[in-house]
């Protein structure tokens, strides 16, 4: 949402976040920030998933899951996030925006809009998306429910992918993709060229920081043999190996992934739709190892487009690393798809539409 949110600020919106946990990083962006759930880590996020009533069918795989199965557990993914509902929509009330772009999966936007009488954006964020009506479906609908409100009638949303690349109806604007992948100081190394391909490695935030490094083992293996210069960000500051890594493997801490990219002739990730994104931005071919939530949906729909390579980790083999630096036919799709998401309305054009919904009064705050 940020590339979004700096283009209200540059046509004299004032915007603010709601937000919690890891999202309050986004006051780094320059963003006035409000927690809706102090204290929140992501052990607890993830504690809470796996307590709730629907956390064993959540939990199955998803590689080859129909799009039927797809939209009968969308209603359980919704309420997932239920607990953090309440804090968002109070600060929400407190607030008193003109306009909230809320996240599809989250019902705090909606709840929070129907409450004020203001209008109400989803801005997607990934190949596939959530549609207003899964609110309408229990229990998606306990958040409507328990502050007596029905779901907004008409509520439109903004694609952030090219046509080639959605699933399922498409959205009223379809937004160009701008990373964003957050500040920091870049180390200098980044700027070397190799006489070898360089190959961007990731797996999240998310799964180094509550399954470890271990995870990196089966990409570092099939590393060793393959020709190029392999870069693994953990996404933290841990970077210690148990073992000697091969030399042309290097561990390091947090990187904005974005200029990660641009130096790397490839990209060997998990699937997280920020990091699929970004890669099909910066037009990077992509090996893409899935290991939950919507990852699959994301391999399987690039890999169909011919802008990705997909397998598990577990099966993870050294010719398909080979291929993924080889294959002409996957780069030129990849910069195909780069080409689709150029051509697409920037977030400026998108926010000049958006601002048409409603009239705001002076030093009320635009977006939530």
């Amino acid at each position: 949402m940020v590339p979004l949110a700096w283009a209200f600020r540059l046509a004299g919106h004032e915007v603010t976040f709601a937000a919690a946990g890891d999202a309050l990083a986004v006051r780094d962006a320059g963003f006035l920030t409000l927690d809706a759930v102090p204290g929140l880590t992501t052990a607890r996020m993830i504690a809470d998933f796996q307590e709730g009533p629907a956390a064993e069918r959540l939990q199955q795989p998803r590689e080859g899951i129909s799009p039927e199965e797809l939209e009968q557990i969308k209603p359980l993914v919704v309420a997932m996030w239920d607990g953090y509902v309440d804090g968002h929509v109070r600060l929400a009330e407190r607030l008193r925006p003109d306009l909230i772009v809320y996240d599809p999966i989250f019902t705090a936007g909606p709840v929070a809009a129907a409450k004020l009488g203001v209008p109400c954006v989803a801005h997607n964020y990934g190949v596939g998306g959530f549609e207003p009506e899964v609110f309408d479906r229990a229990p998606a609908n306990e958040a409507f429910l328990r502050h007596g409100v029905t779901v907004p009638k008409g509520v439109e949303t903004i694609g952030v992918v090219p046509s080639s690349l959605v699933i399922g109806p498409r959205p009223r604007w379809s937004m160009r993709y701008t990373p964003y992948n957050g500040g920091g100081l870049l180390p200098e190394w980044l700027l070397d060229e190799g006489d070898r391909p360089r190959v961007a490695v990731t797996l999240g935030t998310v799964v180094p920081e509550t399954h470890g490094l271990g995870e990196f083992a089966p990409i570092i293996e099939a590393a060793e043999a393959v020709d190029a210069e392999f870069v693994i960000a953990t996404g933290s500051g841990e970077t210690s190996w148990s073992t000697p890594l091969p030399p042309n493997v290097r561990v390091t801490g947090w990187v904005p992934l974005g200029a990660l990219l641009r130096g790397s002739a490839a990209a060997i990730h998990h699937g997280g739709a920020g990091t699929t994104l970004t890669c099909s931005a910066l037009g990077v071919p992509q090996l893409i190892l899935p290991n939950g939530a919507d990852r699959h949906i994301n391999a399987e729909t690039l890999a169909a487009r011919g802008s990705a390579l997909t397998t598990l980790i577990g099966d993870l083999q050294v010719p398909l690393i080979e291929r993924l630096l080889t294959d002409e036919a996957l780069r030129a799709t990849a910069h195909e798809v780069r080409a689709e998401i150029e051509a697409l309305p920037t977030p400026a054009e998108i926010a000049a539409e958006l601002a048409a919904l409603y009239t705001p009064d002076a030093l009320r705050p635009a977006v939530v």
